[in-house]
């Protein structure tokens, strides 16, 4: 197992919301030789910045959080840009480490790289059995696409490396701008401002059927902390619960975190998207001896008190 307390780290997006809560679990760990470009520092967009911050620094092992994303609406009005800036960023990345000596990298990909169709629950081995779509295939592209990098940046230098393709994540520092959250941190949003408005009616798209795989982003760091420490390849590895919850459940169980009491109507003129999305845990569970510990409806219910109070204050 890689003795991460010995290594000088550097987290990409250590100041967002899933590179925020791994550094949280690295800290747990004793790890006190972090290191966390921003933006200003290291531009990842920026070949010749990155190359250098990696000069400078010469990490032994990166965990790249760091992405360029958003909601449904968001992806779809940005999928060229979306796929640009993710393939750009981990290129730039990957190249560099080659370049310094870095010894591992982890990837977080995404379950949103699957292939539309797909059947549930998503194995790893289904990853390139066709090709994602829907608004956010741009997104996805450029994600999966890390496996191909990191593989053949494998054969001919000293990198190992591990790929994590987490489920849909959601919990307190979520980004909660319609523009750019997800359907989880939109419903907290919407039920929220209705309990503060005392509103009667809240419309949600589609019909409410389709189900879901949601993920705490503390299960999700120590999910990917774990692999950092156990994985040396970068076949992919689901980072999940393996249990499903209906859109309609999800409504439901935030309208009540929220104490709101009124009517939930569903607009099935708006697209409800595939049926099921779901991962198989059997390689996570093997390969990192652990599980998920936060029970959906807890999170749920942290993640509305979280916003309750902080609300003004969310991205």
């Amino acid at each position: 197992m890689r003795d991460l307390t010995s290594c000088r780290l550097a987290v990409t997006g250590a100041r967002g919301f899933v590179g925020g809560r791994v550094m949280a679990a690295l800290a747990t760990r004793g790890c006190a030789n972090v290191l966390t470009p921003t933006r200003a520092a290291c531009d990842l967009l920026d070949r010749a910045a990155c190359e250098q911050w990696m000069r400078t620094h010469r990490p032994d092992v990166v965990i790249h959080c760091a992405a360029a994303t958003g909601g449904v609406a968001w992806n779809a009005a940005h999928g060229f840009d979306a796929f640009r800036d993710n393939t750009l960023m981990l290129l730039h990345l990957v190249d560099a480490a080659r370049s310094v000596g870095t010894k591992h990298m982890t990837h977080v990909s995404t379950s949103i790289a699957y292939p539309s169709g797909a059947q549930t629950p998503f194995q790893e081995s289904m990853l390139w059995s066709g090709r994602p779509g829907g608004p956010t295939s741009g997104y996805a592209h450029a994600k999966r696409l890390g496996e191909v990098m990191l593989e053949l940046a494998g054969r001919n230098d000293a990198l190992s490396s591990c790929v994590v393709m987490p489920a849909n994540v959601y919990g307190e520092g979520a980004r909660m701008d319609p523009e750019r959250s997800n359907v989880v941190a939109a419903m907290v949003r919407r039920f929220v401002q209705a309990a503060n408005a005392q509103a009667e009616q809240v419309v949600c798209w589609g019909t409410g059927t389709p189900l879901r795989e949601f993920i705490h982003v503390d299960d999700v760091a120590e999910g990917i902390v774990r692999a950092t420490e156990r994985i040396s390849d970068p076949s992919p590895i689901n980072i999940g619960t393996g249990t499903m919850c209906s859109i309609k459940e999800l409504a439901d169980m935030i309208a009540k975190a929220a104490d709101w009491h009124g009517d939930i109507m569903w607009d099935a003129s708006k697209p409800d998207g595939v049926a099921e999305v779901c991962c198989d845990t059997t390689r996570m569970e093997q390969a990192l001896q652990w599980r998920p510990h936060m029970p959906l409806r807890e999170g749920i219910a942290r993640m509305v008190q979280w916003f309750q109070s902080e609300g003004a204050n969310c991205r």
